[in-house]
């Protein structure tokens, strides 16, 4: 019998064992948050998070049992994806996972009209806020667009993925509509508050609710959730300020 060459069987050695981890890899990555949703009137964003990271796919559709459409993203533990081109008061369904394995889904409804959704979620923040982040909101208040309440857009996603489920946030908009809230009764009720003019950063604390949130210095919103360790304001940087010392 012919022997194998000592760097042949090296190599095939390497290629069992890459295969075994690949595998081993693929069957360990679980869905550890999500899958949310934001809906437009023609467009979607899904964002859900990963135990480890991997692929990102999401498989869409107008019939739950045929899933045609595709859409991928980059190997990450948090993952988004956005859809344009959709129709309006149409029903969506979507399975999210990786391309080895799927790990969730769900459906949407595409709004009717452009704002007709902001404003309805408008509505019941205002009205009926969810009792951890919007409680003592002044009455009245019309929190505006997310677009000019959160510093970076981009983000909005990522953070309405790790943290809405903190506030009951049913989108991306309503999670950003209750930070912007919970700004205002910070000013009013003059909740602890540090300026840090190193990266020119509002940090703002509830200390009944243990929420916290961080804004820039024009006033927009750069996170908001609830921190698991109670020690977690005491460590944040800044000076300490009251509400008229704050520049917007």
């Amino acid at each position: 019998m012919r022997c194998l060459k000592f760097s042949h069987v090296r190599r095939l050695l390497l290629a069992t064992v890459l295969g075994v981890l690949a595998l081993t890899s693929a069957r360990a990555v679980t869905l550890s948050e999500g899958p949310r949703v934001q809906a437009t009137e023609t467009g979607a964003t899904i964002v859900w998070s990963t135990d480890v990271e991997c692929g990102t796919r999401l498989s869409f559709g107008t019939d739950a049992k045929n899933l045609t459409q595709k859409a991928e993203g980059p190997v990450a533990a948090t993952h988004t994806i956005t859809l344009t081109n959709l129709s309006p008061r149409t029903t969506y369904f979507f399975a999210v996972g990786s391309a080895r394995k799927l790990l969730g889904s769900g459906s949407f409804t595409t709004s009717s009209a452009h704002g007709g959704l902001w404003k309805a979620l408008s509505a019941v923040v205002i009205q009926k806020p969810a009792p951890a982040a919007a409680a003592k909101a002044s009455p009245g208040l019309s929190p505006p667009p997310a677009s000019a309440t959160w510093a970076s857009l981009n983000s909005l996603p990522d953070h309405f993925g790790r943290h809405g489920g903190d506030f009951n946030a049913t989108s991306a908009d309503d999670y950003a509509a209750q930070a912007w809230l919970f700004l205002q009764r910070a000013k009013r009720d003059s909740l602890p508050m540090k300026l840090d003019e190193t990266d020119a950063t509002l940090r703002v604390w509830d200390p009944d609710n243990h929420i916290f949130a961080a804004y820039s210095t024009a006033g927009k919103t750069r996170t908001f959730f609830k921190p698991g360790n109670p020690g977690y304001w005491k460590k944040q940087p800044g000076r300490t300020v009251k509400p008229a010392d704050l520049p917007f």
